[in-house]
């Protein structure tokens, strides 16, 4: 299988998930072979990036074609079957966002079955821009810009709304994953194709240790079922610098959870182990509702018998409800899902 990871290439610390990402195919014993485009296009004449974005767009342009052709024949002559490779969407340059329009060179000769764009956290992505090495005048650049939240986000949005273009153009399955678990999801992805997909819902407000302890069990064990996105991966910032920027955050919150996540996952996994206290949670209740409009698989763990009509015949669907996890997965197996390793 052939994985595009798409993704803002500044903040986001490439080098960790992808080394891991290889201990992972070595261990499995899968032969995988990755690229980072932007390596290699600055290694063509040791143009570094920075020159590049100050040439002409036809310039840039000729050469980013270039590079995903060699990038394509490369694959052809080593045989090679799985491949990951690591390229931008889009490019932010002085303040101007570049828009890489290279769907029809992708689609030709890197020929993906999979695009996944990484994100993380706004105020992570702004640390690393603070802690980038200042002998890379690309990544110099970017500390000396000083990005507000606001900024990153638009940075971030942009990447994965031409990513979804591409994905679409090229009739393959598009996914937004937190680079904190991108190396499993995508190890998945290299290996199988049409795997299953689920999203994890559940209060992240009010929890107290033992729900989280039955929540994080769950999640593992779905792990092993096909790709899973947990939004305790994006770590939620709590210091802002401006009212426009919790703006930001807040509304990038919402709609990367009902959009990017939901939006694109096979089902939905409602997870609420308490019998009294807290409440529903209104983010859970709203990702349930969007997973209904999007027609979603939709399953909810939830242990007190006096359910409400609009959980039971609205939320979810008749025989979707559990009191346990385990009537879960052995409901989740009677639909046919299985664990990845059968």
């Amino acid at each position: 299988m052939r994985v595009l990871v798409t993704g803002m290439i500044a903040g986001m610390d490439d080098d960790s998930w992808m080394d891991q990402l290889l201990a992972k195919a070595d261990h499995a014993g899968v032969p995988l072979k990755t690229y980072n485009f932007i390596r290699q296009l600055e290694a063509t004449g040791e143009k570094r990036l920075n020159r590049l974005l100050g040439a002409t767009n036809y310039l840039f342009q000729v050469l980013r074609e270039r590079e995903y052709r060699k990038i394509g024949f490369d694959m052809i002559d080593q045989g090679v079957e799985n491949a990951v490779i690591r390229a931008p969407a889009t490019i932010e340059w002085n303040r101007i966002n570049i828009k890489l329009k290279d769907h029809r060179e992708i689609a030709e000769y890197i020929r993906p079955d999979v695009i996944v764009t990484l994100i993380d956290a706004e105020w992570m992505i702004r640390q690393r821009f603070q802690q980038a090495d200042i002998s890379n005048a690309f990544l110099r650049s970017i500390k000396q810009q000083n990005h507000t939240f606001h900024e990153i986000l638009s940075w971030m949005n942009e990447e994965v709304s031409l990513s979804e273009d591409w994905a679409r153009h090229m009739g393959v399955p598009h996914y937004v994953i937190p680079v904190s678990q991108a190396p499993g999801n995508i190890m998945k992805l290299v290996r199988r194709k049409n795997i299953p997909s689920f999203y994890v819902s559940y209060s992240m407000t009010h929890s107290d240790a033992q729900a989280r302890k039955e929540v994080n069990a769950v999640i593992k064990r779905l792990d092993q079922y096909g790709v899973v996105i947990d939004p305790q991966a994006i770590e939620i910032g709590q210091d802002f610098d401006s009212d426009t920027d919790k703006r930001a955050t807040y509304s990038y919150t919402v709609h990367r959870d009902l959009h990017w996540f939901v939006g694109k996952v096979d089902a939905v996994v409602a997870i609420h182990p308490y019998v009294e206290r807290p409440p529903l949670s209104t983010g859970m209740m709203d990702e349930l509702g969007h997973a209904r409009d999007y027609l979603k698989r939709r399953y909810m763990i939830f242990p007190p018998k006096n359910l409400s009509p609009f959980t039971t015949d609205s939320y979810i669907e008749q025989g979707h409800v559990f009191s346990t996890g385990e009537e879960f997965f052995l409901c989740l197996e009677a639909e046919g899902f299985k664990p990845l390793e059968s």
